[in-house]
C-alpha cells in the first residue's frame, strides 16, 4: 500500500483500532521490560560466577592443534615457502620428531634433553646449583656455555658433578646435599689467607677462580626479606595462595594505566607477585631480577638507598618491633636480650665490646625517647638496635 502524501489529511482511526494499538504497544514494553530484567540478572550471574566460582580461575593458555609450521618468505605470513617438519635444533644433534607423535612434543623434547649422550644439560644444571651456593659459577657464563661463553674454571669439577647428577637420577635435593657437604662449601673464607693462582708467565692473579673455601657473597633480595622474616618470628611458611587481584568484572586497564600492584605478606619471597612492567619495591632495590627477561647471573650493587632502607622502611621497623618484643617476653635481662640476638640473627654470641657498644646505644636511646615522651620506650628502643643488626654486612652476606 502506498504512503500518503505528506500534505494529505490525517488518518482517522476508529476507537477500536486505537485501543488495540494501545494494547499492542502496552504488551511490547511489558515484554520488553522483562528482557531487561532476564538480562539483568543474567548478568549478576556471570558476574558472579567470574568473581567467586564455582571453582578458583587459573590464567594460561591453551594449545592448539599440533601440526608442522611453514617458512616465511621475508618475514611475511602470506608468502609461506616449505614446510618445516617439527623437531630439535639440528646443531645440538637433534632431529625431526617421530612421524606418530600425536602430542605438543614437550615429552619427546625432555626425553631428547636427559639423554644419555647429552652432556650439556647436567653441566648446566650443576653449574646453576654451584651458582646458588657460591654466587658464581663454575662456568661464569651460566646461560652461554657456546664459544662466546667463558670456559669453565674447573672442567674437571663441572664434569664429576655433571656425572654424579645422573647416577642420582637428576635428583637436585642430592646434588645440593653434595655440595654442601664439600670440604670447599665448609671452609670458612676468614680462613683462607690470600691463597691466588698465577698464570705462568705473567704477574695476574685469579683469586676468584679459586675454591681454596667459601668465597664470601651478599644475599640476594629474596634471602635478605626471607632471613629479616625469620629472625623476627614472623615468617609464615604455609605456602601461600592466590593474590586478591581485582575481579575481571572491574578490569579497565589500558596501555596508559596498566595494572599495578603490591601485595605483602609474611610469606616467603618466592610467593612475591612479580609483574614485568613494574618491579616489586623491595627487590629492586636489592638487585632482584629483571622480569622482561631470563636473570641468569644477578648484578650486586651497594648504594646509600639500601643502608636508608634499614633505617627508614616501614616493614623493617615493623619485624624489628615484633622481634622486639619477643626478646623483652622471654627476658627482662638486658644482656640475655643482646645475647639471644646476636644468636639469632648472627649465629654467634657477641664480643665484650659489641655487648658494651650494645648496652651504650639502648640507654643513649632510651633517654632520647623520653626527652621526646614517646610510648614504649623500652620496646622502640630495642627495635632501633636490632636494625642496626638488619642492616650489618654480617648479616646481609653469607661468609
Amino acid at each position: 500500500k502506498p504512503l500518503p502524501p505528506f500534505d494529505a489529511p490525517p488518518v482517522q482511526l476508529a476507537d477500536g483500532s486505537r485501543e488495540a494499538r494501545r494494547a499492542e504497544v502496552a504488551e511490547l514494553r511489558k515484554q520488553v521490560a522483562g528482557l531487561q530484567g532476564s538480562a539483568e540478572h543474567l548478568k549478576q550471574e556471570l558476574n558472579e560466577l567470574l568473581a567467586n566460582g564455582p571453582f578458583d580461575m587459573a590464567y594460561g593458555m591453551s594449545e592448539g592443534t599440533p601440526h608442522n609450521a611453514r617458512l616465511q618468505r621475508r618475514g611475511e605470513r602470506d608468502q609461506l615457502g616449505d614446510e618445516v617438519s617439527r623437531g630439535f635444533i639440528k646443531a645440538l644433534g637433534g632431529g625431526p620428531l617421530p612421524a606418530e607423535t600425536g602430542g605438543s612434543g614437550r615429552l619427546e623434547l625432555a626425553n631428547w634433553l636427559t639423554r644419555a649422550d647429552n652432556p650439556l644439560t647436567a653441566r648446566v644444571m650443576v653449574n646453576r646449583i654451584w651458582q646458588y651456593h657460591f654466587g658464581r659459577g663454575l662456568v661464569q657464563t651460566p646461560n652461554d656455555f657456546g664459544v662466546r661463553g667463558l670456559p669453565p674454571t674447573h672442567p674437571e669439577l663441572l664434569d664429576h658433578l655433571a656425572t654424579q647428577f645422573v647416577r642420582n637420577g637428576w635428583s637436585i635435593k642430592t646434588m645440593h646435599r653434595l655440595v654442601m657437604h664439600s670440604a670447599t662449601y665448609q671452609q670458612a673464607s676468614g680462613h683462607l689467607s690470600h691463597v691466588s693462582n698465577r698464570t705462568e708467565g705473567t704477574d695476574r692473579t685469579h683469586e676468584t677462580d679459586l675454591y681454596a673455601g667459601f668465597p664470601p657473597r651478599r644475599l640476594s633480595a629474596e634471602e635478605i626479606r626471607d632471613s629479616i622474616l625469620f629472625v623476627s618470628g614472623e615468617l609464615d611458611t604455609s605456602p601461600a595462595r592466590e593474590h586478591p587481584f581485582p575481579t575481571p568484572i572491574s578490569w579497565g586497564f589500558t596501555q596508559h594505566a596498566p595494572f599495578s600492584a603490591v601485595y605483602d605478606h609474611n610469606q616467603r619471597s618466592v610467593y612475591l607477585m612479580a609483574q614485568r612492567l613494574k618491579r616489586h619495591p623491595f627487590l629492586a632495590l636489592f638487585d632482584g631480577p629483571d622480569p622482561n627477561a631470563t636473570t641468569a647471573d644477578r648484578l650486586t650493587t651497594t648504594v646509600p638507598t639500601q643502608a636508608l632502607f634499614f633505617l627508614n622502611d616501614p616493614f623493617v621497623h615493623a619485624k624489628a618491633e615484633k622481634w622486639a618484643a619477643r626478646l623483652l617476653a622471654n627476658s627482662s635481662d638486658e644482656r640475655q636480650q643482646i645475647e639471644h640476638a646476636y644468636r639469632q640473627a648472627l649465629g654467634r654470641t657477641p664480643t665484650e665490646t659489641e655487648q658494651a657498644d650494645a648496652t651504650d646505644f639502648l640507654a643513649a636511646y632510651r633517654t632520647e625517647l623520653q626527652s621526646a615522651k614517646m610510648d614504649r620506650v623500652e620496646v622502640r628502643a630495642l627495635a632501633a638496635f636490632l636494625r642496626t643488626l638488619f642492616g650489618s654486612n654480617e648479616f646481609l652476606h653469607v661468609e
